[in-house]
């Protein structure tokens, strides 16, 4: 066992150690204000360094609060990288292609609606890795400039098949299109890289969250559009547990409840039992967060324990935010995000 991996594990653990628990959301959740909460949180190890930004700026929105959340996560899995072996640096990449493919779809959706929106700033260090022009992405007036702005990355070929003249592509197509590029990349770096354990941790966490997001995915397509046939453009391609056979009779089910019959075939019955449409996200976000979780307290020492710290982080981070508009709004806290926390 790689002595550099055991000193991951125990940093990733100690910094896990810090984490928010179940307890304590509640009772954020239960506070009179958004001031009051910040305050809570610049107190609490876990979530200090973004909640003191935040509180000396202006209006707390979503999308400011969801920015420095990120950022702090971002920040933490720099410091995680600096633990791993050089021949991971291009599995731990993944953060730094997630923030592309982010600022791409932003920069897509700003051109649909023809509206400027602001990105956070992200740490230098994902600039000087990062393979898209960012500048680029943020300036483009058109999608040809989108295009052009993401040159050399993983995503410029499949984007480039998609420039027809003038029109700009569907934006649904285009996140599909984008995401199965990210997770193709991903699968096929721990297939030339990793063997034994370590290759089947990565791809069950990897492969289990593809098939349960084409699960969702065509669940979705019932629910909303049951008059579309053509799910192709919406499922990734890449089949771990549930066979190319499987997806296809899911397609090609009448009914959203119809595929639930299906899924009782697959080894994710027990994951979307009972769910209805509103309950997907929460369903893999619970999955997710048991993979990880056993990984990080008791599995094998190795590049996932840092993939898996990283994972619990942002499940951390949705139910932090979560708890914030609870209190914004004057809502009750869904029951169903404690799951992503410990007691």
């Amino acid at each position: 066992m790689s002595a550099q991996y055991e000193a991951l594990a125990a940093k990733a653990r100690a910094m896990y150690g810090r984490r928010l628990r179940k307890g304590e959301l509640v009772r954020i959740s239960r506070m009179d204000s958004v001031q009051q909460v910040l305050a809570e949180l610049s107190q609490q190890p876990a979530w200090a360094e973004a909640a003191r930004a935040l509180a000396a700026g202006p209006l707390v929105t979503r999308a400011r609060l969801e920015d420095a959340l990120r950022g702090q996560v971002r920040r933490e899995g720099l410091r995680l990288a600096s633990f791993i072996r050089q021949e991971d640096w291009a599995l731990m990449d993944f953060p730094v292609l997630r923030a592309e493919l982010e600022r791409i779809l932003a920069a897509l959706r700003r051109l649909h609606a023809s509206l400027y929106k602001e990105t956070e700033e992200l740490p230098r260090a994902y600039v000087s890795r990062a393979k898209v022009n960012l500048e680029g992405l943020r300036r483009c007036a058109d999608f040809s400039g989108l295009v052009e702005a993401t040159r050399g990355s993983i995503f410029f070929d499949a984007l480039n098949r998609l420039r027809a003249g003038e029109a700009l592509p569907d934006y649904g197509v285009t996140e599909a299109l984008l995401w199965s590029v990210y997770y193709r990349h991903i699968l096929r770096l721990i297939r030339r890289r990793y063997e034994g354990d370590a290759r089947r941790l990565l791809e069950q966490s990897v492969g289990s969250q593809v098939d349960m997001l084409n699960i969702m995915h065509i669940l979705r397509m019932k629910q909303y559009f049951p008059q579309e046939d053509n799910y192709l453009p919406v499922l990734l391609p890449y089949h771990y547990k549930v066979k190319p056979d499987q997806i296809r009779a899911m397609c090609g089910a009448p009914t959203p409840q119809a595929v639930m019959d299906l899924v009782e075939a697959t080894p994710y019955a027990c994951a979307f039992r009972g769910a209805g449409p509103d309950d997907l996200q929460t369903r893999y976000s619970a999955v997710l967060y048991r993979l990880s979780r056993r990984q990080l307290r008791m599995g094998k020492p190795s590049v996932y324990t840092a993939v898996a710290y990283l994972n619990l982080r942002e499940l951390e981070l949705r139910a932090v935010v979560s708890a914030v508009e609870t209190v914004k709004y004057h809502q009750s806290l869904d029951p169903a995000l404690l799951q992503l926390l410990d007691d």
